[in-house]
């Protein structure tokens, strides 16, 4: 991750990612931060005071798929079925106004255990405002953030943990200090696909350069900027298979910002490596496994108060390398045979094995018939190549 600060810009930022902090201090003064909102959500962790460009090294992998702008009817559904098939989860940065126009699309997105992410209200470009108008243009803003936490609180019965500014705009520590006041972890990304330069119209070789873009990652930790919202998205909805097969074959496991895995994701378990704020309580939130398994399996470690982590600790989480949905472990050699278990998808059984969901269909078509979706429990589907 980075440092607050400066640094390369992205075509869609539009030039300067920083408001002015001159007028950022007029906010900072106007008495309008918190708008009576608790500063902390109960269930979102410390937040990180920094701005994150990669995930933290929780696993060996980690993968931070996002959303933004959303919800938006023509395309977050289809975001959400494609990641349902894989047995995956995202982070979706919302925008107030979004939100409050599609309630039903946000309780679905958390209903299906993704996170959901602050994104203002409507998405305005701080860094584009008239000298005249850059302190009423940074109130409003903050009403906006303050909009978007409590539209999503209505909608979901919780506070988003994480902030995103429009345009990457959000490194400025006045902005930046807006999100971590209301405990929410300042997000970036360090793979930027560019679907938001989409055409109008489904596109092959645009999907392609998503696809790309998506899967080029220059560290291990990706957190990998997408949209549901703001305008034509199918040719990311279309691209979305491959991004996520990419990740699943290479073993990543798919996170939120903060490298938390979500519950039931494939590619969990392993090591944890303990960041700031981390509880046992915590930590175990984002695996399958209890505070007190992963207390016994680290006793050695911890030592004899399980209240007391060190930071850059790595814990065994107890379980791990069983594969999501019941998958099981890799044999030796040659093909095998799986049993549907509850909840198993193609892609959560390939990931306990050498072999992509692709490849497991196309050996199982005829007993799985036209859509990769439909399981049956207890039906037996040969592993190739395994």
């Amino acid at each position: 991750m980075d440092a607050i600060g400066a640094r390369r810009t992205h075509g869609r930022r539009r030039g300067g990612r920083l408001a002015t902090v001159g007028a950022a201090a007029v906010l900072l003064c106007s008495g309008q931060l918190l708008g009576g909102h608790a500063a902390q959500a109960a269930d979102c962790p410390a937040p990180i005071r920094t701005v994150l460009d990669t995930t933290p090294a929780t696993a060996d992998r980690t993968v931070a798929l996002t959303f933004d702008d959303g919800p938006l009817p023509q395309n977050t559904p289809d975001v959400l079925d494609v990641l349902r098939s894989h047995g995956v989860n995202a982070t979706f940065f919302v925008r107030g106004d979004q939100a409050a126009a599609h309630p039903d699309l946000v309780r679905r997105i958390v209903a299906e255990g993704h996170a959901v992410g602050n994104h203002t209200w409507s998405h305005p470009d701080l860094s584009q405002v008239a000298p005249a108008a850059r302190v009423d243009q940074i109130e409003r803003a903050t009403q906006t953030i303050e909009r978007a936490t409590q539209t999503v609180v209505d909608a979901t019965g919780s506070q988003p943990c994480f902030f995103r500014g429009p345009f990457g705009i959000h490194r400025d520590p006045a902005i930046a200090g807006l999100a971590w006041d209301r405990g929410m972890t300042v997000v970036d990304w360090s793979l930027d696909t560019r679907d938001w330069s989409s055409p109008p119209n489904p596109s092959p070789a645009f999907q392609q350069e998503i696809i790309d873009r998506a899967t080029s990652p220059r560290t291990a930790h990706p957190i990998v900027l997408m949209h549901d919202g703001g305008g034509y998205r199918q040719n990311t909805v279309a691209a979305l298979d491959d991004v996520i097969s990419y990740y699943a074959s290479r073993g990543y496991t798919f996170t939120d910002p903060l490298g938390r895995a979500f519950p039931g994701s494939p590619g969990r378990g392993g090591t944890h490596v303990v960041q700031p704020g981390d509880t046992l309580s915590a930590i175990a939130s984002g695996y399958s496994a209890t505070w007190r398994e992963i207390y016994q399996a680290n006793r050695a470690t911890i030592g004899p108060d399980p209240n007391v982590l060190q930071v850059g600790q790595r814990l065994t989480i107890p379980g791990a390398g069983s594969g999501g949905g019941g998958a099981s472990p890799p044999p030796a050699s040659g093909s095998t045979t799986h049993v549907v278990q509850p909840g198993d998808t193609l892609s959560a059984i390939a990931s306990g094995y050498r072999a992509t969901w692709r490849e497991i269909y196309q050996a199982n078509r005829a007993t799985i018939g036209p859509d990769p979706n439909v399981l049956q429990v207890g039906q037996r589907l040969t592993i190739p190549g395994s």
